[in-house]
């Protein structure tokens, strides 16, 4: 999505606020003179399709459609950080009250009601062929590498299929070895979906909302089909493949609740284009 905002035409201001560890105190000290007509979200600049640095990622249109519908003001702080550390470093820190796109009941944060719910998903190459909604459907024939991003539901269902071990030197590669221990190490999602497409990859294996994006704009004619059920883990824990999207925001501004529930509510058509515009599949709210 090269212009989402501008082919949108939210009209909410946007103040990107570019922050890091040196300026995140002054950031927390300027943020005390905010008022109740901003609303302050924080956001990765390393977390595309999601959120980027020049605040084109999906989830950035949506705080601007959250502002507008709630008649505030958007202060979109950018934060220069994997988005697994906004609720320390945003929230946490006092220089933000929201995170958009968060799993439904997160506990670090009281949550929206849900706005859009989608699954894990099998990517493919159309001339490949691929069949199967299940995750036990990834072990067949001829699908022996795969792509995926690390820290997700895809490597258990590569080790409950026997294909984990075979694939880790392949794995590695897509961070070109980077050593994982003391760090966080992610496999871009648009690397993900660009192996399955150059061939490199037989399958991958990724959140829907990571790849719609890249799916939607390759090259090479792809496809993602949804992962239907969950997996059930040796000792009967149920690891669940579908997730609803919440709207997190801080346990300080409780009043902010409502104010989200109803901008969602308004805003439910312009939200809903945001996400098939990025090539979503979405699945019904439960």
């Amino acid at each position: 999505m090269k212009t989402a905002m501008a082919r949108l035409a939210w009209g909410g201001a946007i103040l990107l606020t570019g922050i890091g560890t040196a300026t995140a105190q002054d950031q927390q000290t300027e943020a005390t003179g905010t008022d109740e007509t901003t609303l302050r979200v924080c956001a990765s600049t390393q977390e595309a399709p999601y959120s980027t640095k020049d605040g084109t990622g999906f989830e950035n249109v949506i705080a601007g459609i959250l502002a507008e519908e709630a008649g505030m003001e958007l202060d979109l702080v950018m934060i220069d950080k994997a988005a697994i550390y906004l609720a320390r470093d945003g929230i946490d820190e006092g220089i933000c009250d929201v995170l958009i796109g968060v799993d439904a009941g997160d506990e670090r944060l009281l949550t929206s009601e849900p706005y859009y719910r989608s699954a894990y998903a099998f990517v493919s190459r159309e001339d490949r062929g691929f069949e199967g909604d299940e995750w036990q459907d990834a072990d067949q024939d001829g699908y022996n590498t795969f792509a995926y991003r690390y820290h997700s539901p895809a490597e258990t269902i590569l080790k409950y299929t026997g294909r984990y071990e075979y694939n880790l030197v392949y794995q590695a590669s897509l961070t070109d070895f980077q050593d994982r221990r003391n760090q966080y190490t992610q496999v871009e999602a648009s690397r993900v979906v660009s192996e399955v497409a150059a061939g490199n990859a037989d399958l991958g294996i990724i959140f829907a909302p990571d790849a719609g994006r890249y799916v939607r704009d390759s090259r090479e004619p792809l496809k993602m089909t949804l992962i239907t059920n969950e997996i059930e883990r040796s000792d009967g824990l149920m690891i669940p493949l579908q997730y609803s999207q919440s709207v997190g925001i801080s346990k300080e501004k409780p009043e902010l609740v409502d104010t989200i529930n109803s901008a969602l509510e308004s805003g439910r058509e312009r939200i809903e284009a945001v996400l098939a515009d990025e090539g979503i599949p979405t699945l019904p709210l439960e």
